[in-house]
């Protein structure tokens, strides 16, 4: 039985996607995406900034574990927003006392200086993300996890993230679900059944607890983005498949 590295397989999910993304400039316009920079630490990590968003995004794989002969990784994702917006307000005194301390966090770029990265990573959490991904570094099931309000902007980047995933793969989920517990909502998509009900027996989850989503704008979304017929931008030295 294969097993899947998954920090290796991290990597090529997220570096592959957005490689791919930044090469469709017109993509790149309606996802809203702006940048990313990779975290150079042992653990997978990378900042990201989006058009429409003021602050700066850290997504960072913190623990892994094997279902099957998948591997289903877990992610944190940390906001750290501009003084302005109305998340600031929600910070504790601690994080923002942190945020305004500029020999640990650089201003300019929203995001902590690389000596302090380490002080920044049990804070500033506002949602949890988990892949699960097969041998052949495909991904089968993504989820994600958040208390925060719809207006947070948590769910701009969780947008980008997934639109990015599908146009690159040109896949998108076959189910969507979601299990609420208390303040807490989680959001399931499927790209495999099997993987899925895999996932379910793993942790112990019966199926009954969850309530299938009904097609709205924002799954319709994320189900076009696997369709887009884009041109790349670099025509003259094109790495695309397509």
């Amino acid at each position: 039985m294969s097993r899947v590295d998954a920090y290796h397989a991290t990597r090529i999910i997220i570096e592959n996607a957005f490689s791919h993304l930044t090469w469709h400039e017109d993509v790149c316009e309606k996802t809203g995406f702006k940048g990313i920079s990779q975290v150079w630490k042992e653990d997978p990590a990378w900042y990201f900034w989006l058009n429409q968003v003021k602050g700066a995004f850290l997504l960072r794989l913190h623990a892994e574990e094997p279902i099957s002969n998948n591997q289903y990784i877990s992610l944190s994702l940390h906001y750290f927003p501009a003084v302005d917006e109305e998340s600031y307000q929600s910070l504790s005194k601690e994080e923002k006392e942190m945020l305004s301390d500029r020999s640990i966090f650089d201003l300019e770029t929203i995001t902590p200086q690389f000596e302090a990265y380490d002080r920044f990573i049990s804070q500033f959490i506002v949602a949890e993300i988990g892949f699960v991904i097969d041998p052949e570094n495909d991904l089968q099931l993504l989820l994600y996890s958040s208390s925060k309000g719809e207006n947070h902007p948590v769910y701009s980047f969780i947008s980008l993230l997934i639109n990015t995933l599908n146009f690159q793969s040109k896949r998108h989920h076959l189910q969507a679900f979601v299990l609420q517990d208390e303040s807490v909502k989680t959001t399931f998509l499927s790209y495999s059944e099997a993987v899925f009900q895999q996932f379910l027996a793993s942790f112990g989850l019966n199926l009954n607890l969850f309530d299938t989503l009904v097609d709205d704008d924002k799954l319709n979304e994320w189900l076009h983005a696997a369709h887009i017929d884009a041109v790349c931008s670099m025509s003259s030295s094109c790495s695309c498949s397509h």
